[in-house]
Parts: structure tokens; sequence; C-alpha cells
């Protein structure tokens, strides 16, 4: 896959996530976004207070793993090869193909969420203007950051949750980043039906 390509899709996938919260998302009654399904079930706004705590971790990781390549000064490759474990790993996370034609993605793989990155474990309720208004900023994060990536080997490793027990290319990162969030908009879009149709 060419690297220019894989890096213009990757933007596009940012745009499509700010049109969907930042956009479709923040047009609704809040009550939409707030209403939870069950009590222990996420509401839209936690589905997206999720995925804001879980990437400014994996970004604090990016950032630093751009930083090295820049000193580094390996220059950015035409072509770029995903590796095995990033695919498996994105695969796993990504919504899958649904049974029936005109039905939502499935989501097919479920895992459990560390404490510190579930808003179900906050003792208050965060307003959701904060969170849409921390998710826009961390967007233009994501774009600045991926700019910076135009200038490195996408080759080069990221740590993950694991830290350097575990990492990734950076391509593989940025696509785990694009599934996981493509896994809770899909989580939000069910809770925000439920809201709007509670029978």
């Amino acid at each position: 896959m060419r690297t220019a390509d894989t890096l213009a899709g990757i933007h596009a996938d940012l745009e499509r996530h700010r049109q969907v919260t930042l956009q479709d998302w923040s047009a609704l009654p809040g009550a939409n976004l707030e209403r939870r399904p069950s009590a222990r079930r996420w509401s839209a706004a936690d589905c997206l207070e999720h995925i804001g705590r879980a990437n400014d971790m994996y970004l604090h990781h990016m950032e630093k793993a751009v930083e090295r390549a820049e000193r580094r000064g390996r220059p950015p490759v035409d072509e770029y090869r995903p590796g095995a474990l990033g695919r498996r790993i994105c695969a796993a996370l990504t919504p899958g193909v649904p049974q029936q034609r005109g039905a939502p993605p499935r989501i097919r793989f479920k895992s459990p969420t560390l404490r510190r990155y579930d808003p179900l474990q906050d003792p208050g309720v965060i307003p959701v203007a904060a969170t849409l208004q921390r998710y826009e900023a961390q967007l233009d994060r994501m774009v600045r950051l991926l700019q910076r990536c135009e200038g490195i080997d996408l080759h080069a490793r990221s740590n993950t949750l694991l830290g350097p027990f575990l990492q990734l290319r950076m391509g593989d990162m940025w696509a785990y980043l694009v599934a996981h969030t493509d896994r809770h908009l899909e989580q939000g879009r069910r809770a925000i039906e439920m809201a709007r149709d509670p029978s």
C-alpha cells in the first residue's frame, strides 16, 4: 500500500469521525447523548468520553515515537506494509459486516475496559459539551500528528497500553485508533437509537 494513500485514508477517517461527533451528534438534544440504555451500558456521551481517554494515552506514545523517528532521520518510504499483529488487532476491533442487508454493523469482539477508561466508574456526570469540546481538540491534535507522520517511516514502532512489551508500527497504531473509534461510535449510535425509542 502506498504510504501517501495510507495517510490520506487516515485523514479521511478522522474527518468522518469529526462529522459524526461534532456535527451529527452535537446537533442532537443532550438527553439523547446522555441516556444510558441500562445502568451498566454506556451512553453515546460515555462512548465519546472513553474514546477520548484511550486516545490520550495512545497519542502520548505515538508522539514520543514520532519524535524518536524524527531524531533518527529515517525518511518516509513509498510503500507501507502493515504488520501481522496490527492487522489481527484491528480486525478484532472493527465492527463486522452485518448479516442482513440494511442492518447496522455488528460489534464482533467484546473486550473488558480498564477502570480508568470506563466512564461508569466516575462518581459524577461529565457534561456533554465538555466531552465534545475535548474531542474536538483531540482531533486537531491527531491531524497535526498525522501531518508530522508524512516526514517519517510509518514502520517506526510505538508503545501501546502495555508499554515497550507490545509495540506496533506507526501505521498500525493509526489503524488501531480508527478501528477503536469506529467500534465505539457504532456503540454510541445504538445508544442514541435506544434513547429515541426507549421501547
